[in-house]
Parts: structure tokens; C-alpha cells; sequence
């Protein structure tokens, strides 16, 4: 019966549910936190399903599981850093879903897969779970909800578009992310919009066209700010505090990002803090915190390694090595290796190229003018050959210094 139901009249049953109760039972609220969380965050009544989620996480022992999911779901599961379990979980649901023709599971059970396969840098099976999500919502079908927060369609593009992006696949990924804009205006979904925002964003960042990602991220977080969804706030604060960072403004970047640890962290998001945790270590050693940076390294790696995000650990490795710097030569040659080999083996072409410009920047510091010519024109070539202009330009800088 509540399958037959169109996603409007679901959302608005929801919504007087908590208008309802709350009405008749004021002084239950407390005790019924996480049920409430539930049909808030279903009837897209943002700030009480936030409201309540701030109770949820003062009080011991009460999971979010009533946002995310039951602690069983594939999306509970990712949200908690447990990645390998959301994949089994979400190829059950898939597995079920096939079974009994349940459209609405097996929609959901690809995106909750892709996005599990994405921490775990497993790209390739993510880019093909999150196509199979997306392939049959057309039409109508690409505004319908399917019991989530925001539109699938607009979820698995926006995921697909950063999976492309590591990928060194830059004109699918911003293609990807341009239809989930697309699809969010459309709609005029102010949560799914926030979500695309997010992708396309994060396309631009690791294309390293940081005036567009500021942009595209800037109005996401602002929509997050006006229709009061601070739950997506470190979806799009994290990114664009990176951009700014990298743009010529650390402390603006360290300041944001801070913020998105911080609050991803009492919302008990662990999914992808690893990396989080690597842009702020970046902005921080931009911002000449050196010795902070080289923490916030030693966490992201950590957290890597312990959810085993092999991508994000990528990322932290390389930050590791450039922080090191000539001083521990030895020691920020290792990491960089480290983190070029690891890119390459996950086909991560743009970071194996900026791992590279490290290692050549190492190299030069350090007198070794052959090795460091090496990596500078293996990283040029990688660069031209992505189509990223911007870090080409570093490249060619270096060159033309005359090593």
C-alpha cells in the first residue's frame, strides 16, 4: 500500500505524522527521537528531522538508523565506514530485488553498491553498479524518490561523476554531473540539487578547474544553508574548502573544512573522512601548519587503511610525502612511490600525475636533476593527455626553470 503511493503524498503523510504526535504527545518526543527523525527526514521536514538527530546523538546507544537506514542496510553501512559490508548487504538487496522484480530495491541496491565500491576505491565496479542504477530512470521515473532523501537519479550520477573524475575521464564526469544538475532543477528537489551540486563540484576540483568548483559548491552549500538541510553541509563544505585551499586561500579552506570534519562527525558520518581529513591536512600544510598537516596526515591514513580506502589512502600517502619534504628525503620519496603505485593500480591517471610533480619537485630539491626531468615530463605527458591545462602549466613552470 505504501509502494502504491505517488512520493508526494508520501512525503506529506510523513510530515503530519510528526505534526500529529508532537500535537498529541509533547512530552514523548524524547523517548520517540529516532522514530521522529525518521518521518521528519521522510517528509523532508529538514529542520525537525535535523533537530532531532542532534537528540538522537546526545543520547547513549540510538543509532541513525531511522535517517540511513537500519543498522543492517547497505546505506547505514557506508554511512559507518563499513564498506565491505555495505557491498555484501547491497548485493543481497540487489540479489532479492532480481528475484521478486522489486524495481524500487534493485534502483537503490546499485547506487548504495557504487557508492560502497567508490570508498573503497574500487572505481571501475562503482562506475558500473551506479550505470545500472541510473539506466532505467528515465522520463517520470528519473524525479521519483524510491523511499530516499532526494532522487536516485540525481545520487548515482552525482557518485558516477567522481568516480569518472579519479578516472582521469573528464568529459563523461562533467557531462554526468551537468545531467544531475539538470535533473535536480527539473524537479525543483532542493536536497537533490545540494547532492549535485556536490558531484559536479568535485569533478571540477580534481580537474583542477578551481574557479568553476568554487562556484558550482558555493551555491550548493547555500542551498543547504536556505531550505536548512545542515546534514549535507560537509557533503559540499568538504570539497570547497579544498578548491579554496588550492585557489590561493588556506586559512578560508582550513576554516571550512574544519567545520565539515566537525559536524560530519556528529552526524557519526565516517564514510570518506579519510579523505576529508587528507584536504584538510593539504590546507593546513598550504597554510604553513606544517606540523598540523602532518597529524591530520597521520589520521587520514589511519582511517584509510582501517575502512580500507584504498583510494583516499592514495591521497594521504602523497600528502604524507610532500609534508616530509627534502629534510627526510628517504622517507617522502617512499610515500610518494607509495601513493604513484597505488594510483596507478586503481586507475587514479590524475593523481598518479600530480604524484609525479611531487616526486619531480623531491627530486630537484635534492640535486637530482635527471630523475627529477623524468617525472616532470612522464606528469606533463599525463596531464596534456587528461585534459587538465591547469596542472600542465605547474608542470611546464618547472620545466622551464631548467633543471
Amino acid at each position: 500500500a505504501y509502494a502504491s503511493l505517488l512520493q508526494e503524498r508520501r512525503r506529506a503523510i510523513h510530515a503530519r505524522v510528526v505534526e500529529a504526535f508532537e500535537a498529541l504527545y509533547p512530552e514523548r518526543v524524547g523517548e520517540q527521537a529516532n522514530w521522529l527523525a525518521h518521518h521528519a527526514f521522510r517528509g523532508e521536514v529538514w529542520g525537525k528531522a535535523v533537530g532531532y538527530l542532534r537528540f538522537i546523538e546526545r543520547a547513549p546507544a540510538v543509532s541513525l538508523d531511522a535517517v540511513v537506514g537500519g543498522s543492517g542496510s547497505p546505506g547505514y553501512l557506508w554511512w559507518t565506514g563499513e564498506h565491505e559490508r555495505a557491498v555484501r548487504t547491497a548485493l543481497r538487496d540487489a540479489a532479492i530485488a532480481a528475484d521478486f522484480r522489486n524495481f524500487e530495491l534493485a534502483v537503490v541496491a546499485d547506487f548504495r553498491l557504487g557508492q560502497a565500491y567508490h570508498s573503497l576505491g574500487d572505481y571501475p565496479h562503482a562506475v558500473e553498479a551506479l550505470r545500472r542504477s541510473i539506466a532505467p530512470l528515465e522520463g517520470d521515473l528519473a524525479r521519483e524518490r524510491f523511499g530516499m532523501a532526494g532522487l536516485p537519479s540525481v545520487f548515482a550520477r552525482a557518485w558516477l561523476a567522481c568516480c569518472l573524475a579519479e578516472r582521469g575521464e573528464f568529459s563523461a564526469a562533467l557531462a554526468t554531473g551537468e545531467e544531475a544538475i539538470q535533473i535536480a532543477e527539473a524537479a525543483d528537489h532542493a536536497y537533490s540539487l545540494v547532492v549535485a551540486s556536490y558531484g559536479l563540484g568535485s569533478a571540477c576540483l580534481n580537474r583542477g578547474d578551481l574557479s568553476r568548483a568554487i562556484a558550482i559548491l558555493e551555491r550548493g552549500l547555500a542551498l543547504a544553508e536556505v531550505n536548512e538541510i545542515p546534514i549535507l553541509f560537509p557533503v559540499v563544505a568538504a570539497p570547497l574548502g579544498a578548491a579554496y585551499a588550492l585557489a590561493g586561500k588556506p586559512p578560508r579552506g582550513v576554516e571550512l573544512l574544519d567545520q565539515a570534519v566537525d559536524r560530519a562527525r556528529s552526524n557519526r558520518w565516517l564514510a570518506n573522512e579519510s579523505l576529508r581529513l587528507a584536504w584538510l591536512g593539504r590546507a593546513a600544510l598550504l597554510a604553513g601548519e606544517r606540523e598540523r598537516a602532518a597529524q591530520l596526515a597521520e589520521r587520514a591514513l589511519e582511517g584509510s587503511r582501517e575502512r580500507k580506502e584504498r583510494g583516499h589512502e592514495a591521497y594521504a600517502l602523497r600528502l604524507t610525502g610532500e609534508i616530509a619534504g627534502p629534510e627526510h628525503f628517504e622517507r617522502a620519496e617512499g610515500s610518494l612511490r607509495q601513493a604513484r603505485r597505488m594510483a596507478e593500480e586503481l586507475g587514479m591517471r590524475p593523481l598518479a600525475a600530480h604524484c609525479a610533480l611531487a616526486l619531480g619537485r623531491l627530486a630537484a630539491l635534492a640535486g637530482q636533476k635527471a630523475a627529477a626531468g623524468a617525472q616532470f615530463t612522464w606528469a606533463a605527458e599525463m596531464f596534456r593527455e587528461l585534459g587538465m591545462p591547469h596542472a600542465l602549466a605547474e608542470v611546464e613552470a618547472e620545466l622551464a626553470r631548467g633543471i
